[in-house]
């Protein structure tokens, strides 16, 4: 019979099998030499996670160069409505209106950067947009979605009234002409300042109808304010008494920009989410840890285990959130790329919900949703050794599950994490009581 390479593969394949069986093992070998104080060896376990659902307060929106505008209502999540406040500056040092200036015409013009929705089929619905002036200056405290009052902005269109808006690449409508002729009332020296200008025309107000009362869907566009501008047309005599035409430009959101934006899924909050867990983007709700519950958890199992929890030594701690697969294949469409823990970080003169250290450490869970295991999982070391290490714990230690952003700096060469105030999106994910619920899974060792 004539042998071929693959039955001589096997054949060597089945002698090395054999040879190797029969050999032990011993996982002791050696451990006689190390000190009983030095000998580390690691464990794992898993617990399950105390998790609730609370609304974040006051969560941050865009400060520049962006705007989100639009309405969307579900059957669970209820009504998120967004309007957008910016900021308008002159687009050059110095403009000379010449004499005897008139408003030809005056154009608002922002460009889409990106359209959200949770159901394809309202990409390109109609919507309402109106146009108001602030009645307010927009200045570096103003970063929260309820910064602004509806009272902020003038009660007068200046647009001609509601300017129907279906989605397109840009969002483009008339302002009234009276508008423009008190820009040119405004002192050279203010106009030529744009701080000053700021203090004399606060800037505009964008706002869009919810959908029609008891009606499901909706769209928010997020509009590219470093491509938007305010265009006007106007006419002037020259030196010579002759009538000319030019235009101004007028920069949109690149000083302050803020989106005033609000959420109806606070019905959502529940102490002990046992069917199910949500998540909405940006104001909306989200999967909060209690710092407290947290520690009392590991407390609590570390006894069980009889293991002191001062001795504990995490080697790797990962948060991990389940969701189940509904058989749509568009099911992850709208969900949220990743999910990871957020605390409230307190500055001089702003809270803001910051990501953990842990999404700056390459390698580590930065809680991506893995769909061929149909879960986030986010890596929490670092905060979970110093939260057991410490007693002086307190709500500003909670986390919130929210989507994360990065931005790269070229020039520091530096990438920078940032809890998403962009993006919209629908996440339900698997609650307390289910077979695959949330869980903290540790690697650690205890130290002798």
């Amino acid at each position: 019979m004539k042998r071929t390479g693959v039955s001589l593969g096997v054949a060597a394949l089945l002698t090395l099998f054999f040879l190797t069986s029969c050999i032990d093992t011993d996982n002791t070998l050696g451990s006689a030499m190390v000190p009983e104080n030095q000998d580390i060896s690691l464990h794992v376990a898993t617990l399950d996670l105390p998790v609730t659902l609370r609304m974040a307060d006051s969560l941050q929106t865009s400060v520049s160069n962006s705007a989100t505008v639009g309405a969307i209502r579900t059957e669970r999540f209820g009504l998120f409505h967004s309007d957008a406040a910016v900021s308008l500056t002159a687009a050059v040092d110095s403009i000379i209106w010449g004499k005897n200036p008139s408003v030809r015409s005056l154009i608002l013009s922002l460009a889409v950067d990106t359209t959200l929705v949770v159901d394809a089929s309202q990409l390109s619905i109609p919507q309402n947009f109106y146009v108001y002036q602030l009645n307010v200056e927009l200045d570096s405290t103003m970063i929260y979605n309820n910064s602004l009052k509806p009272t902020d902005h003038k009660a007068e269109l200046l647009s001609d009234g509601g300017t129907v808006f279906t989605g397109d690449d840009a969002y483009i409508v008339d302002i009234k002409k009276e508008f423009g002729e008190k820009l040119f009332r405004i002192p050279m020296a203010t106009l030529d300042s744009a701080e000053l200008f700021m203090k004399a025309c606060y800037g505009l107000y964008i706002a869009c109808d919810d959908p029609l009362e008891g009606m499901e869907g909706g769209r928010l566009t997020c509009f590219d304010l470093s491509a938007s501008y305010l265009y006007l047309v106007y006419d002037y005599d020259d030196d010579e008494g002759a009538r000319r035409s030019n235009t101004a430009t007028f920069n949109l959101g690149s000083y302050y920009s803020v989106n005033v934006s609000s959420a109806g899924s606070r019905s959502l909050e529940h102490a002990d989410p046992a069917k199910a867990l949500y998540m909405e983007g940006l104001c909306g709700i989200k999967p909060h840890i209690d710092a407290q519950q947290l520690r009392s958890t590991v407390t609590a199992w570390a006894a069980s285990a009889g293991v002191p929890l001062e001795n504990i030594l995490i080697a790797k701690a990962t948060l991990t959130f389940p969701v189940e697969y509904n058989g749509d294949r568009n099911q992850y469409d709208y969900y949220s790329t990743n999910l990871f823990p957020c605390k409230r970080v307190r500055g001089t003169s702003s809270v803001n919900y910051t990501p953990l250290d842990e999404i700056n450490n390459t390698g580590m869970e930065d809680g991506m949703l893995n769909r061929s295991l149909l879960q986030y999982t986010s890596n929490i070391s670092i905060y979970l050794q110093d939260l057991i290490r410490r007693t002086d714990i307190t709500a500003d230690d909670d986390l919130w599950m929210m989507p994360t952003l990065s931005f790269y700096n070229s020039y520091t060469s530096t990438t920078y994490y940032y809890a998403d105030y962009y993006y919209y999106a629908q996440n339900t994910l698997n609650g307390t009581a289910a077979e695959r619920h949330p869980v903290l899974n540790l690697t650690y060792a205890v130290l002798k």
